[in-house]
Formats: C-alpha cells, structure tokens, sequence
C-alpha cells in the first residue's frame, strides 16, 4: 500500500515537471514553482524543509537565506493564485497544496482546460445578486416613483435566492482554494 503510493506520488511529479507547458494556465511557470508544487504534492512541507529539499543547504550554512527569501517570495506567488496555503495560526505553519491545485495537477496529463479561481458562473452569479440588491436599495431611499409592494417583495425574495446562491459558491470556492 505505501509503495503503490511513493510510486503515485512519483508519478504525479513526473507530470509535474513534463507538463510545464500546461502550467502556463496555470502561471507556473519557472522551475522553482514547479519544484515547490511536486514537493508539495509528497505532502505538507515547511519553507525551512522546502530550501533544504531543493537547494541542499541548510539553516547553518551561507546561502540559506538567500535561497529562503527566494523560496518564500515563490510561495506567497503561489498562494495569490491559490495553489498554495497554510495554516493562519501557530509557529510552524506547513504549507500544502490546495484542492484547486490537486484538481489542475491531475488535469495536467488529460485534455481537460484548468480550472479556474472564480469560474464564469460564480462571477454571473455575484453580478445577478448585485443587480437585484440595486433596485432595493433605491427604492428603500424613495428613488423610484411608488413602485407597488408586489413588486418589491418580488426583488427581495429574488435577491435572498441570489444571495444564498453566491454565499454557498463563495463558501465553496474558499474552501476550493484554502
């Protein structure tokens, strides 16, 4: 069983590092994102364990800050894009890959396009919740000319609709990418 696994997770970093062409999607595209990302896919590694991995140094010797600060500058690159994330709290903070990176790392070696931060459904859907808030607001301030109560608990009950909506997809994206 843990042999199956060591030869799954070798295999996962060989596409890795021969589908760098597809990483573009992605924007990774140096090697040192690539080489973070397959030692992240082997399991949580802190920034400290990642400079010791990749460059051979350690914390004793002369060039390990350097190569530390260009780690950690890499890392938080990766972590706008939402591949990467740790912990908030505590001292020694892990970093691991994020489910949105798993799912885009697999769909490496097929032809699935990459998966997206904020697909274009999300982003329709916070537009339509946005739209119907708008007509409320203005006709809470007296802007629009009597408009009938029918037609304003209409709106309200299209924007709580709306609004559960983009709140479950906001959810599911926070939990995608954290």
């Amino acid at each position: 069983m843990v042999r199956e696994n060591a030869d799954g997770i070798e295999d996962l970093r060989i596409k890795v590092k021969e589908g760098v062409s597809k990483l573009r999607g992605l924007e990774v595209g140096n090697e040192l994102s690539v080489e973070i990302l397959s030692r992240l896919a082997e399991g949580r590694r802190t920034a400290s364990e990642l400079v010791e991995e990749i460059y051979q140094v350690r914390s004793s010797d002369e060039g390990f800050y350097s190569s530390y600060a260009r780690v950690r500058r890499e890392i938080r690159r990766l972590e706008s894009k939402g591949l990467v994330s740790t912990n908030v709290l505590g001292r020694n903070r892990p970093y691991r890959l994020t489910d949105l990176a798993v799912i885009n790392l697999a769909r490496i070696g097929g032809e699935s396009k990459q998966m997206p931060v904020l697909p274009p459904i999300d982003i329709l859907i916070y537009l339509a919740t946005a739209a119907s808030l708008i007509p409320l607001l203005f006709g809470s301030m007296g802007r629009f000319i009597d408009p009938s109560e029918m037609v304003t608990l209409g709106l309200f009950g299209l924007f709580c609709l709306l609004l559960g909506a983009s709140l479950t997809r906001f959810f599911q994206t926070l939990r995608r990418v954290f």
